[in-house]
This record gives C-alpha cells, structure tokens and sequence, in this order.
C-alpha cells in the first residue's frame, strides 16, 4: 500500500512504481478477456473473472493514491481518501471472494450460496465498519499535515483479516487435497493451496519493509497459476459432461502403461446408454444432452468417491477406470449405477427407463500386452450384454 516516504523507508519513484505495476494490469485484463471466451457462465468461473477486474482496479487505485500521495493541490486529501478507503475496502472484499471461490470448488458448487456465506464475511464487515470510520479516527491509516500516508494503530489488522481468508482457503484446500482420491481433484486442490503462498510472502515483506510494494504483483502472479490451471482443465475437461474428455482419457490410459498398471488391481467399464438414439430422434438433442448430463451424475455419485479415473468416451459412451477394487466390490458399484440411472426423472416423465450395458475387464485377467487390448476386451462384453438386451 503507499507508504509516507520517511527515513528507514523503501524509495520508489513514481515512474518505476508505474512500470513495475503496468505489466501485471495488462496481464488481468488479458486473462479476463481471455475467460469470456473459454471458461462457461458458472458461478466460480464468474467470480474468477470478478476478481480479475477487481485486482487491476485495486492495482490502478494503488497507483493513484501513489502518485497523489504528498500532493498539495485542491481536493489532493479527498482523493487521498477516496482512493485509499477504496484500496482497502476491495482488498479485503476480494480475499473474502477468494475464500468462496476455494470453497466452492471444495463442495461441489454450493459454497457461495445462501446464509452460510456470512459467518465467514463477519471479519470483514467489522474491518469495513472501522475502515470507513478512518477519517475520523485514524484507526487504519491517515495522512498528516504535508498529506503524506501514514498506517494507523489497527493497520496490522487490514493485514491479518486478508491473510486470514487466503490462508484459511489454501489451508482447506491442503487438508482436502490430503483426503481427495482422484488425482485430477488433487491436482486442482494442490493449486488451490499453493495460491497464498506468494501473497502472504509479498505481504510480509511489504509490511516489514516500508514502502515496498509487493503484496498486489505478487497476487497477480498467483492468479495467473489458477488462470493456467483452470485453462488447462478447459483442454481435457467434456464441456457437456464435466468429466474428463477423450483426449485425457488417452494421456490416462499411457500413464497407466508406463507405470505397469502399478501394483493396485484395475478395473476398466465402458458404458453405453440403451436406445439412446431414440431419445435424441423422439425428443431431440436437447433432452438427449439432458439424459448425458444425468447420467454422467449418477456415474459421478457413485464413483466419485473411490480411486477412479471417470470419462465421457464418446457420443454415449462413457469410462470409469477403477483401482484397488476387487471383482465382487466393482460388480456392486456397477448395480448401484444401474438402479440409480433407473430411477432418474428426465424429460418431464418420458414414457421409458433408461438404461444402461456396461462393459467391465480387469488387467491381467487374461493375457494382454497393451491397453489397447483391456478396451476391446470390455467394449466386446459391453456389446455383448447390448445385444441380449436388443433380443430380449
């Protein structure tokens, strides 16, 4: 934050200040731009977003308050003002927006509704009540006779509240990446994690060193890292599923080949949806995305919990990969798939159920020398147990 220029403090001029701040603006207001194109209207893609222009407006406020900072024209104080409360205010806001976004993604997409979202706003709303009182109490920061910033009594406070939700968030993220069986989420969560470790660093220095300014260059570097992460789950993620696409399917399986399978057992499903065709030629593409995106649920509610790689093969087609599972406990998830794809209401009380064949093969059950042969295998049983449906 701009920092009374005084003995023992940091000197930066103006014109670097600028320098060192326009690179990292750019960059925000590329990745926004960016986002509009690739990532959908989610809430937690909205919000990621959101906090891109809310990053650069703080940086731009930072800057003005910077070079305003010391000035003596007409109206300098107010502005002074405007652009520090404003500094403050959104900073906290966006660490607080940061929270629910980590949270979100840690609980499947309900972490930023309803009433469970004030709790956590408590810090902030009591920082906020004492920000805007500043004027008049000087309790965060004020500004001395020649309009030079000074920290306040409660400054450390400002600081502790935003470390507070970004370390809370990467904490959580830590401690559920440590539970987390698919590697894919643990990947995610691992990100998530790592995200508070350059601000708080950039913080630290920034408040032992008066007058350095690293806290926002160094939090635009760790938004970048989720940009990238959630940019790259775009590339192998199924748009209409959410489960990983053909193209992460394939790296998947070669990871598996190059490892020898590993020393765990493993079992391969293909899943085709009966008549799905039908669907799609009575009620049309949209319903028939609708019973995809159904499905995919059910596949996810009852493999997302175990040692699993879940993918969308193709057309209707589907993939569940499963280690650690003997036959007798896969042959029971299988069931539990097919009941639950049984009883799901699509397209408002459509006259059949819908069911599904399912493939299944183990490795090593019979002698094989490339993954190729695993996918045929269970693909042969799958259309096999399709066909006696079809007779039947």
């Amino acid at each position: 934050m701009t920092e009374v220029r005084k003995k023992g403090a940091v000197q930066v001029d103006a014109a670097s200040y600028l320098q060192i701040n326009l690179i990292p603006i750019l960059a925000l207001i590329i990745m926004r731009f960016s986002t509009e194109r690739t990532l959908s209207y989610a809430w937690r893609n909205r919000a990621l977003r959101f906090m891109m222009v809310l990053l650069a407006v703080i940086m731009a406020l930072n800057m003005a308050a910077w070079i305003i900072n010391g000035q003596q024209f007409i109206g300098a104080r107010t502005l002074l003002w405007i652009c520090n409360i404003g500094y403050f205010a959104l900073l906290e806001f966006m660490a607080y927006l940061w929270f629910l976004y980590v949270r979100d993604i840690l609980s499947n997409g309900i972490g930023q509704r309803g009433i469970r979202v004030l709790p956590p706003a408590i810090p902030l709303l009591v920082l906020l009540a004492i920000l805007l009182t500043s004027p008049w109490t000087g309790a965060i920061f004020h500004f001395d006779e020649n309009n030079y910033y000074v920290r306040g009594s409660l400054f450390l406070m400002h600081t502790a509240v935003t470390m507070f939700y970004v370390v809370c968030a990467s904490v959580w993220a830590l401690v559920r990446c440590g539970k987390e069986t698919q590697e894919d989420r643990r990947n995610e969560f691992r990100w998530l994690a790592c995200f508070a470790i350059l601000p708080v660093f950039g913080g630290v220095l920034q408040v032992l060193f008066y007058g350095l300014e690293l806290l926002l260059p160094f939090t635009v570097a760790s938004l970048l890292m989720v940009y990238i992460n959630v940019q790259q789950k775009q590339v192998t993620r199924d748009a209409l599923t959410g489960l990983n696409n053909r193209r992460r399917l394939d790296e998947y399986l070669q990871e598996l080949e190059e490892q020898n399978w590993g020393t765990d057992s493993c079992h391969l499903m293909l899943i085709d949806v009966n008549r799905f065709k039908k669907i799609n030629d009575t009620y049309g593409h949209v319903t028939g995305d609708q019973v995809l995106k159904l499905i995919a649920d059910q596949i996810k509610k009852v493999f997302g919990d175990s040692c699993s790689f879940l993918a969308r093969y193709g057309g209707d087609e589907f993939v569940i990969i499963l280690k650690g599972q003997s036959d007798k406990e896969v042959a029971t998830d299988i069931q539990m798939l097919r009941e639950g794809i049984s009883r799901m209401n699509w397209g408002d009380g459509n006259p059949w159920k819908i069911s599904v064949s399912v493939g299944c093969a183990r490795y090593g059950e019979v002698p094989m020398h490339s993954v190729n042969e695993l996918v045929k295998l269970a693909d042969s049983r799958m259309y096999e147990e399709k066909n006696k449906k079809i007779i039947s």
